[in-house]
């Protein structure tokens, strides 16, 4: 027992080789609505509440808002759909209006397994409380979503969605509210999920391809980054990074073309996040999830992993703590800047529970 104890102390400690002392990761349920969780994001969606908030989605189409408050944590849901809620962003889409937008992405009726329409909606509160607002409907499910400047062309940010119509979608703010679609571009397999990075935005295909959508003056142009056989399901980017991950067990990095393996995991991977979640490191980190149920970080051994200011480097191998786990399938990870709690991790499964990783 004592060496299991130790065993458990020296993965919570996060990763290793900084010379700074780092705090240990702490685990906290802050949500449990009893349901299956699609996925999670973390914005300032409530500009008079003090930090970001955490949106969740759940298999029974339930949009839920968690927030800290006195040392603890609420939440409210704010929108029951009647159907399945897959994934979600938070992001800038309307400058006109305070806040960040909330975009929800899944099936328009029923479960995410039955046939019917997709569904991108947009919820944000108004005079009278939360509302939301169908933007896209489509012959099949949404399954990915990503908010961020993907089409240099044009000012602000754009809202990027996709799923198992073999299409993604480009949609941005055209004014007084409204959204449109500024481009469409035909995938070779359905899209599980999205990240705005690189020079657009990039694609993890059920088809094993991790793809690049760019803007060109005659709209956007797929090019393939990776492929692979097993399906993709989650991915995140920076301006010259890649993380994906998928059904194979395999976390892999693609950077200046080379593509890395970073670790394998006994079951399908759910999470991809690139954010700064060690202070006392420069650059940033990365951390994945999945059905196992465990949360790992993925940092350099003995160096910075990712530099904005260097450009990408590694030295001295990958350092892969785990730094918590869940007793259900976990389905998403998401980072940001939580209440007091500073640079967080949250991550949703199959349990209905919502958990925040903090240090």
């Amino acid at each position: 027992m004592r060496n299991y104890t130790a065993l458990l102390a020296l993965l919570l400690t996060g990763c290793l080789s900084s010379p700074a002392k780092q705090e240990p990761w702490q685990a906290r349920v802050i949500c449990d609505l009893g349901v299956k969780m699609g996925g999670c994001a973390v914005g300032d969606l409530l500009p008079d509440v003090p930090g970001d908030e955490i949106a969740v989605t759940t298999g029974d189409g339930l949009v839920a808002l968690v927030w800290a408050e006195g040392g603890g944590f609420k939440h409210e849901v704010i929108a029951a759909l009647p159907g399945e809620a897959i994934q979600c962003a938070i992001g800038e889409l309307d400058p006109t209006s305070p806040g960040a937008e909330l975009v929800t992405v899944g099936k328009r009726l029923g479960g995410e397994d039955e046939p019917g329409q997709g569904v991108v909606l947009l919820h944000r509160r108004g005079k009278s409380g939360w509302e939301s607002t169908e933007l896209l409907a489509t012959e099949a499910l949404i399954h990915g979503v990503a908010i961020g400047d993907a089409d240099p062309l044009h000012a602000g940010n754009e809202l990027v969605v996709g799923g198992f119509t073999n299409r993604a979608f480009v949609l941005r703010h055209m004014g007084d509210g409204l959204f449109d679609v500024e481009a469409t571009v035909d995938t070779s397999a359905p899209i599980k999920g999205i990240a705005v990075g690189l020079r657009g935005a990039i694609l993890a295909q059920d088809d094993g391809r991790l793809v690049e959508i760019v803007r060109h003056s005659g709209g956007f142009e797929p090019r393939t980054l990776f492929e692979g056989i097993d399906s993709l399901a989650r991915v995140a980017a920076t301006r010259d990074v890649v993380l994906f991950c998928g059904n194979s067990g395999h976390l892999r990095v693609w950077r200046k073309e080379n593509v890395e393996t970073l670790l394998t995991s006994g079951d399908r991977l759910r999470g991809a996040v690139l954010a700064d979640l060690d202070p006392n490191r420069p650059g940033i980190e990365g951390a994945t999830t999945g059905y196992d149920g465990f949360v790992r970080l993925v940092c350099g051994q003995n160096g910075t992993w990712v530099s904005s200011s260097a450009g990408p480097s590694l030295k001295g191998g990958f350092n892969c703590p785990t730094i918590g786990h869940d007793d259900g399938r976990l389905h998403h990870l998401a980072a940001g800047e939580v209440g007091e709690s500073g640079m967080c991790l949250v991550a949703c499964g199959y349990s209905g529970r919502l958990i925040l990783f903090s240090r």
